[in-house]
């Protein structure tokens, strides 16, 4: 178990409607939520275009800089912070994370739809009762809705859809006046989207259903004096949402103006979700994806992270041979120890490292010649549960150049100081994979120097004359490296 540093933990979600923050203490077993931040920034706000606005960004930068005076004192390691669809897909998001990881003072992770679900749902499971009951688990956001389906702590079935609050209202028309075609046309343009996941849905079934965005917690407060507050009806939306187009401004007139702006769209989302889904009520939790990743990161701190799981799942799905993976992750590691690197923030570089081992062969039983392209494709597009975007990235990249010449493309468009940072641990994982490439252990691994570029690998006295062929693959791998500006030595003691 790795040690914590501090009892206090933090989350923040940069979500596409609000950013979310919250401050948890682990007191013994249990997990206190001593503060939590919301401010609606909407940042998918003028997002046609797909960029985000210069307006929404200042908005996002102002808020995290409020954000990371919170955080000070706060062990960076108990800090994560990730962000949704709205930057999974703005054309500009790399240079507005480049100033929003300034103004927080942490990385922001982009995490894939699978992994916001996955969240989600780990949210919900740690604040309700673990009862057997399988569960629907709904999210409306500002551009993208979540579904999952799952029973007590494990999800079994997850899709995030790319229709939320703030896209739809703008998109038909319902900020400022609310009228019956705009939420007829959000309402069919939700149910089109929802033919995609909803045979799978109905099929698997479920004994209860959980709302847990804002925009469900807002709605259920509109129909609390028929419903209570704590759930919602069928009967009751459908009412309220021919109340809000007779007229908005009397049914809306105690929200802030920014939720009033998208509630309508919100509202017309989650009908389509009650008609298609054949939903009768929903149960409103308050726990959502901020909780999951407090979590989640507590669970890395007690050997329970979800990414050593799904690289497992991987090994098992494509049937890598775990002997070979598991002495070429351990040999890579060998030498990364007795080296040094620039950092990569946000990124453990070790465990990266001991993943691309582990999953070098993945594309192996697709094709044996071009196995590390395919291995690429497989880790790039994967719904990978625990790895944010980036990290995922890098695995990718790392396998892809384990072998053969070490082209820039192979480095997927990174920058290039983060290139630079790949190279000493492709280094690790080159070396390692050659030395073993006749799959058995080795009896004393060669000692790995270095000092700047130059690298030496130093064996034994008469190792390299009675393994020719491996002498061969490493002289072979040292003009490689010289391509990309590294000397590699190969030597005797």
């Amino acid at each position: 178990m790795q040690s914590i540093e501090s009892p206090y933990f933090a989350a923040v979600d940069l979500g596409s409607n609000s950013f979310h923050m919250i401050i948890c203490r682990v007191n013994q077993d249990t997990v206190e939520t001593v503060d939590r931040v919301k401010d609606m920034v909407q940042i998918a706000r003028g997002m046609q275009s797909g960029t985000i606005a210069a307006d929404a960004q200042e908005r996002a930068l102002q808020c995290l800089k409020r954000f990371a005076e919170r955080l000070r004192g706060i062990p960076a390691a108990q800090v994560r912070a990730v962000g949704t669809k709205s930057l999974r897909s703005a054309k500009n998001a790399r240079g507005f994370l480049r100033d929003a990881e300034q103004a927080l003072g942490h990385p922001i992770a982009i995490i894939s739809g699978f992994e916001e679900a996955r969240l989600v749902y780990k949210g919900l499971a740690h604040c309700v009762a673990n009862d057997n009951n399988r569960r629907l688990v709904i999210d409306i956001g500002g551009a993208s809705t979540e579904f999952i389906i799952g029973r007590d702590a494990e999800p079994e079935l997850l899709e995030s859809l790319n229709f939320g609050c703030v896209v739809f209202a703008e998109k038909y028309e319902l900020k400022n006046q609310v009228s019956a075609r705009g939420m007829r046309a959000a309402y069919l343009a939700a149910c089109a989207d929802l033919e995609v996941i909803r045979p799978a849905y109905l099929k698997k079934g479920w004994d209860i259903v959980y709302g847990t965005s804002g925009t469900m917690r807002a709605i259920a407060d509109l129909v609390a004096p028929v419903d209570g507050g704590a759930i919602i009806r069928a009967s009751s939306l459908r009412e309220l949402s021919s109340e809000v187009i007779e007229d908005s401004e009397r049914v809306l007139h105690s929200m802030p103006k920014l939720r009033k702006d998208v509630l309508p769209a919100g509202i017309a989302v989650l009908r389509a979700i009650f008609d298609q889904l054949k939903l009768e009520k929903i149960h409103v939790a308050d726990a959502s994806l901020k909780e999951g990743l407090i979590y989640d990161t507590i669970g890395r701190f007690h050997s329970v992270d979800a990414r050593y799981a799904a690289v497992a799942k991987l090994q098992g799905q494509y049937h890598i041979d775990l002997a070979q993976a598991e002495r070429v992750a351990r040999t890579a590691i060998t030498f990364w120890r007795q080296i040094s690197a620039p950092d990569l923030p946000g990124v453990s570089r070790t465990k990266i490292l001991t993943w691309a081992a582990q999953l070098h062969e993945v594309g192996l039983g697709i094709s044996h010649s071009g196995h590390h392209n395919h291995g690429y494709y497989i880790l790039r597009h994967s719904d990978l549960a625990g790895f944010g975007r980036y990290e995922q990235q890098i695995l990718a990249c790392l396998v892809r150049a384990h072998r053969k010449k070490i082209h820039e493309d192979r480095f997927d468009g990174m920058e290039k100081k983060v290139r630079l940072a790949l190279l000493p641990m492709l280094v690790c994982l080159r070396l390692a994979v050659i030395l073993h490439r006749r799959r058995e252990d080795l009896q004393g691994l060669p000692l790995l120097t270095q000092t700047n570029n130059n690298y030496s690998l130093i064996f034994a006295k008469g190792w390299l004359d009675e393994n020719p062929l491996t002498t061969a693959g490493l002289e072979k791998e040292a003009g490689y490296f010289r391509e990309t500006g590294i000397e590699l030595k190969i030597m005797e003691a």
